[in-house]
């Protein structure tokens, strides 16, 4: 009787990843819809398999709701708010002519346009604009359709981590229950190595002789100043400071190498576009590094918490300093100051709103499906099962989770709700730092986006070959297998030491 228990446990907390397996790589139904159906499965198991108490239900369904609305969801509406305000304004255009001014060299206009401006678009808006916008704008310069695609996948690994103001961070800290700052950290440190290597794999891809100082310094600023930022700062800036100093390096190395020549002068109109940006960079570094700002922000009657039913579970409400606040702060002064018409704060807002609608349920979804997971034991079980099956060699693997993750749910958010429980246990039952495993499941979730369908079929579109996903995921496909391959080593090697 307990064996047979034991097998229908066991199944009742596989079958929600199958069905999220099965119904998002067959494109079965719509991915939200999907969640959702996975999400009630999940509740059937906890409820009639696990015999989980219905208050305990009903209550895990209310944190996930408010965990998904504050901080990620309202994080993530600001963000596109401003990406679509600055579309509505017309200040993309400045941004894209202040990036192509730079320079004629092929190897550095890739790094800017898709590596620099690429992981800017991601720490600031995310959710595809960092895919299909670089590859469109390499496609206008003249690179060819495939290198352009790939070189903008390439480039949209390492910063999806600190994506939408460090929201997968955010997602990992809020179910884990972990330090958003030790999480931040530790995850900087995990992906300083292969910070290093893109540069390297986007001059692979473009097929040109190497500028070794060029390749090599471009991948030192950037790991860097994100890693840096991430273990002094948090999350939020991570993405959105590394894109800034790289292409600040990159413009004085090529004013020096090039002597000047084609290099054309930035219009003061253009430098103008970046303002929201600049604003938003400003107040979150105001609000982290001032010690005084940051406690009066972070208390009453700026913040407020309450404990959720019989979870026993404290929430903290900071409606000033959360990083989705400054950020709208920040959109609607630099719009303001842009000369942003009321009429085009309307048509950004309903985009915003309409846009967020699918991603609202899934994280939803998400959330509500990782705590009834948890609480019912499901995560355990599974985290147990691995543990046998890969024993000591299980950190190695533990990439490889979070890049599923992302394959399926599309973002390093999605699979950081699913899977980062799951790895913080396996550390427990090997004796691994659940900490340096919680982040391994992020880091190793940016791998993902290079094969993930959501991404293939937006760099389709931006090139303009619509249907080609399979051809590009057989070029891509490599560079995924090195980069999980380094991934995994760093995370092995590293939970030998980290305790």
């Amino acid at each position: 009787m307990e064996r047979y228990e034991e097998i229908l446990q066991l199944l009742s907390s596989i079958v929600p990843l199958l069905w999220l397996c099965y119904a998002l790589i067959f494109r079965v139904t719509k991915p939200h819809i999907a969640c959702i159906i996975s999400l009630l499965i999940t509740i059937f198991g906890s409820i009639y398999v696990w015999r989980t108490p219905g208050s305990t239900v009903v209550w895990s369904i209310i944190d996930g709701v408010i965990s998904s609305l504050y901080p990620i969801i309202w994080t993530i509406f600001s963000a596109l708010f401003t990406y679509r305000l600055i579309c509505e304004i017309n200040a993309i255009e400045g941004i894209k002519r202040s990036l192509s001014v730079i320079s004629d060299n092929r190897l550095t206009q890739a790094l800017i346009v898709a590596f620099c401006f690429g992981s800017l678009l991601e720490g600031i808006a995310g959710f595809g604009t960092s895919v299909i916008i670089p590859s469109a704008i390499l496609l206008s310069l003249g690179f060819p359709p495939y290198q352009s695609a790939m070189i903008s996948l390439i480039s949209n690994t390492v910063p999806v981590v600190y994506a939408a103001v460090g929201v997968p961070v955010m997602a990992l800290a809020r179910v884990t229950g972990m330090s958003l700052k030790a999480l931040s950290g530790i995850i900087g440190l995990q992906l300083f190595p292969v910070t290093l290597i893109v540069p390297f794999f986007i001059k692979e891809i473009l097929k040109i002789p190497a500028d070794i100082i060029l390749i090599s310094g471009t991948g030192l600023v950037f790991a860097l100043t994100q890693s840096l930022t991430g273990w002094y700062i948090g999350p939020e800036l991570p993405a959105i400071l590394a894109p800034f100093v790289t292409i600040s390096f990159l413009i004085v190395y090529t004013r020096i190498k090039e002597e000047g020549q084609g290099i054309k002068d930035i219009s003061r109109e253009d430098l103008k576009s970046w303002l929201p940006y600049g604003l938003i960079v400003i107040l979150i570094l105001l609000t982290r590094l001032n010690g005084n700002i940051s406690s009066l922000l972070s208390s009453h009657p700026f913040s407020f918490s309450f404990v959720i039913g019989p979870l026993n579970k404290t929430v903290k409400i900071d409606y000033i300093y959360t990083p989705g606040t400054l950020i709208m702060i920040s959109a609607v002064t630099g719009g303001l100051i842009l000369k942003a018409r009321l009429s085009d704060y309307k048509r950004a807002l309903l985009g915003t709103f309409l846009q967020i609608l699918p991603t609202l349920s899934i994280i939803t979804s998400m959330i509500i499906m990782a705590n009834l997971m948890s609480y019912a034991g499901m995560t355990k079980l599974l985290a147990i099962k691995l543990v046998r099956v890969f024993g000591i060699f299980y950190p190695f693997i533990s990439p490889l989770v979070g890049a599923i993750g992302t394959f399926l749910g599309g973002s390093d958010t999605t699979s950081n709700i699913l899977f980062g429980v799951l790895q913080t246990e396996a550390g427990k039952n090997i004796g691994v730092s659940p900490l340096w495993l919680a982040g391994a499941n992020a880091s190793g979730a940016t791998g993902g986006k290079l094969i993930s369908l959501q991404n293939l079929t937006l760099a389709v579109s931006g090139i303009n070959k619509k249907g080609e996903e399979g051809r590009l995921m057989r070029l891509i496909f490599p560079y995924f297998l090195l980069y999980l391959g380094v991934m995994g080593l760093i995370i092995y090697t590293g939970s030998r030491f980290i305790h």
